[in-house]
């Protein structure tokens, strides 16, 4: 149960984060419409959280698929 509660604080703050990427995103390309800015901010960073998950994901299957050799 508390590792739920750990990946549920860390998927919480990962969102917040994102929140603000899009923002500041907004910001950023300001020579773009704003709502379009921010929804390529957002589109950015979520391929950054997927690219960094599977990352994660793959190194613990290495992991583990070492530990039974």
């Amino acid at each position: 149960m508390k590792k739920i509660g750990t990946y549920f604080g860390i998927g919480c703050v990962v969102a917040i984060v994102g929140m603000f990427f899009s923002e500041l995103c907004g910001s950023i390309f300001n020579g773009m419409e704003y709502e379009s800015a921010c929804v390529l901010g957002m589109g950015i960073y979520l391929c950054v959280v997927v690219v960094t998950c599977t990352g994660i994901i793959v190194s613990k299957i290495d992991s583990i698929s070492n530990k039974e050799k």
